[in-house]
């Protein structure tokens, strides 16, 4: 059943817990009426991620990157993707960087979700850098995504209160419940227009 409601291409490489998160927000949360899901997507065929997406009821379908350089591989997804006439591709634990070709082809309307304060720390292992650092606080970053590594505008942010976290599994937890109810707040409020959202060109002119 077709509806014109935006579509969102999810986009994951494990197991898929934000996907779970925001596809539960569509068929019965924040989202519900707001979106719809149009496909999750793959780096990885034996994703966890696609058997759990299939059982929630969505369209899946992945893409192996093995022999092919980065924008090629990107270029063969951006195809597929286009295919399911997404309105916005959402970044779920997708372990891949974005090549200038997929960036382009979709810009404006890519957004991920990164475990700490993207002005503080960007890229992998977030989680370790909050434990090991022993910090009382680390924030949960929704973003849209340009060409750089975890540097597009920001849409929201959510504070992890993590004083007592005493294991990297403890601070995981924590930052994990404040991710999946702030994805599916900051899209639907981007989705429908209630976000001030700085053109990429105005953010990066403001980053130090």
């Amino acid at each position: 059943m077709t509806t014109n409601l935006p579509r969102l291409a999810i986009l994951l490489s494990g197991r898929g817990s934000n996907m779970v998160a925001l596809v539960e927000a569509v068929q019965r949360g924040v989202l519900q009426g707001v979106a719809e899901v149009a496909v999750v997507f793959s780096n990885k065929p034996d994703a966890p991620g696609l058997t759990t997406a299939a059982a929630l009821g969505c369209p899946t379908a992945s893409l192996a990157p093995e022999g092919r350089k980065r924008a090629e591989y990107d270029a063969a997804v951006v195809n597929l993707l286009q295919s399911y006439q997404p309105d916005y591709v959402v970044l779920a634990g997708y372990m891949r960087i974005l090549s200038p070709v997929f960036v382009r082809a979709f810009a404006g309307r890519i957004v991920n979700i990164h475990p700490a304060d993207t002005h503080q720390h960007q890229g992998l292992h977030a989680y370790e850098w909050a434990f090991e650092n022993r910090l009382p606080e680390t924030k949960i970053t929704v973003h849209l995504v340009d060409e750089g590594l975890d540097t597009g505008p920001i849409l929201a942010q959510g504070p992890v209160d993590l004083r007592g976290a005493d294991t990297l599994a403890e601070v995981e937890r924590r930052g994990l419940a404040v991710e999946h109810q702030l994805y599916a707040n900051t899209l639907a409020q981007l989705i429908r227009q209630e976000l001030p959202t700085p053109s990429i060109a105005e953010q990066s002119a403001t980053q130090h």
